[in-house]
């Protein structure tokens, strides 16, 4: 086992352990919703102002990147003037989490906490069936959100049908009241709009909470339409007959020319996921033609990367696959690792993908890094491996001649590209849903001027994204948490253009018409584009 691996074994081992112990001490469920919908102290909440304030002056590498220093502290000083009663931590996050979502980096989030269900409603609730939010997949487009999929036993309501309000509440009152708790890496706007679709279930729950049934009004066909939605208690499963959708792809096995079977190995090496029946990485063809191939990196988290791409790009030297489409759209990122691994495919030279990360000093790391994510009463199981992870830390934290600190990635090192690297045409498939090291490495491959990016500029930023290490951090009083990135990550290359994602050379962003009929207009932008340069 390698010296990594070894530390990051050791540091999940004492994690788990650690949480486990933890969660035998928490105080019961009606206690702890009793405590939440208590009113804090306008005291103790400026003592947690002082605390988000004094731990992002601290640790945050660069946090002033997108606002001056002077902006922000006017901001902080603007919530501590207001605070002159006690208040519901709900009502804080909504003071507190626009000034932290205004230093404009995406990872960097704010949560509030939500009521907690005892064991025995859970299981009621499990044997009641799928929740009436559930029932439906949405879409936050144009300032309206719109069903993109009815599952329930609602069947007059269509796809395209708009959400006008759900128990008297409507998307927009939601949107504009957490609208500024979150933000994008930097000045785009792209995954703003996205994160609202994604984001709407939650918040609507925060409001009113988890619930039997829901009073829907619909919008359809220029009238209203208003229905009772309840919990729907799961059904056996009929075999369906797929539809055809644009383009036609035949999934294969990135080892063989065999339908995917669904072995416990692929699922461990392309990092299948149980809960959506996905894979991490999949590799298809377009029709029976095997000179295009797609390769959809659904994220940079799961599966054994280093031997899905080995077997992934083997598949396609063997086949003497002529076009690639690498489809990151949705893509929200994981390890630097597998993005950079993946560009050793994709380069035809020897590179060095990445600078070494910004950090604020060794300290930074080894202290938030552990120990300011656990209670201090579980310091001593966390002790046993921290010597690990400090040995770790250390060795690739350097003090430069100017007083800063950097932190060696894998890709901050010239290395050479691999062997089998694919070397024909490539396609890029961004949106604003692409974020995080699925920007870093299309920021890398934006050198080649040969490849070809569609689609719409993501949500991540082009020259760095503050990551790598995440700590979650509980504020002392209000119950609320913080997420802080620790390292600020750069490309080698860059663009001029400030605060902005990867842009794409042929922009199409799909409409509500386009979801609803599951069509792929930029998949077939790139199929008629492949024909007009064959002819």
């Amino acid at each position: 086992m390698k010296f990594s691996q070894f530390s990051s074994f050791y540091f999940s081992l004492f994690v788990g352990i650690l949480v486990s112990i933890v969660s035998f001490s928490c105080v019961s469920v009606e206690e702890y919703n009793k405590r939440l919908a208590q009113p804090i102290s306008e005291k103790d909440l400026i003592k947690d102002v002082n605390f988000v304030q004094r731990k992002l002056e601290k640790y945050h590498p660069n946090l002033y990147t997108y606002i001056f220093k002077e902006e922000l502290n006017r901001k902080f000083d603007s919530i501590r003037n207001v605070l002159n009663k006690p208040i519901s931590s709900q009502d804080f996050f909504l003071l507190i989490s626009p000034v932290v979502a205004s230093v404009k980096q995406g990872h960097m989030s704010m949560s509030s906490p939500s009521k907690r269900i005892s064991k025995k409603q859970q299981k009621r609730l499990a044997k009641s069936g799928t929740g009436p939010l559930s029932q439906f997949d949405f879409e936050w487009m144009n300032d309206k959100l719109y069903v993109l999929k009815n599952k329930s036993k609602q069947k007059g309501i269509v796809s395209g049908a708009e959400v006008v309000s759900i128990n008297a509440i409507t998307p927009q009152q939601l949107h504009n009241k957490y609208r500024k708790t979150y933000a994008s890496d930097g000045l785009n706007k792209t995954y703003l709009k996205r994160a609202f679709s994604k984001r709407f279930t939650n918040y609507l729950t925060n409001e009113i909470g988890i619930n039997d049934s829901l009073y829907y009004v619909f919008r359809q066909n220029d009238s209203l339409k208003e229905v009772i939605v309840s919990r729907l208690k799961a059904e056996k499963k009929e075999k369906v007959k797929k539809t055809e959708t644009t383009p036609k792809v035949t999934e294969t096995n990135p080892k063989t020319e065999k339908k995917v079977v669904d072995s416990k190995k692929d699922k461990r090496i392309f990092g299948y996921d149980e809960t959506t029946k996905s894979f991490s990485k999949k590799l298809t063809f377009v029709a029976k033609d095997s000179s295009i191939a797609v390769l959809k990196i659904k994220d940079f988290s799961k599966g054994k990367f280093r031997k899905a791409y080995d077997i992934v790009f083997e598949n396609l030297k063997q086949k003497n696959v002529k076009t690639l489409v690498l489809d990151l759209r949705n893509n929200p990122g994981g390890r630097v690792a597998d993005a950079v691994d993946l560009y050793s495919y994709l380069t035809n030279k020897d590179f060095q993908m990445l600078e070494p990360a910004q950090v604020v000093s060794k300290a930074s790391l080894w202290k938030l890094g552990m120990f300011d994510k656990i209670p201090k009463i579980t310091y001593p199981f966390a002790a046993i491996g921290y010597p690990f992870y400090m040995a770790f830390s250390s060795l690739r934290t350097k003090k430069n001649n100017d007083g800063t600190y950097t932190y060696s990635l894998v890709g901050s090192k010239k290395q050479q590209n691999k062997a089998n690297h694919f070397s024909g045409k490539i396609y890029v498939l961004i949106n604003g849903n692409s974020f995080s090291a699925a920007c870093l490495v299309s920021a890398a491959l934006k050198e080649n001027k040969d490849i070809t990016f569609v689609g719409e500029e993501t949500g991540g930023s082009f020259n760095s994204t503050v990551a790598g290490l995440l700590p979650v951090l509980k504020l002392p009083n209000s119950n609320l948490y913080i997420r802080i990135g620790l390292m600020d990550i750069g490309t080698t290359n860059k663009t001029a253009v400030f605060g902005r994602g990867i842009f794409p050379d042929q922009e199409i962003i799909p409409t509500l018409k386009d979801k609803i009929e599951n069509k792929d207009p930029e998949m077939e932008w790139i199929l008629n584009d492949i024909k007009l340069k064959d002819n």
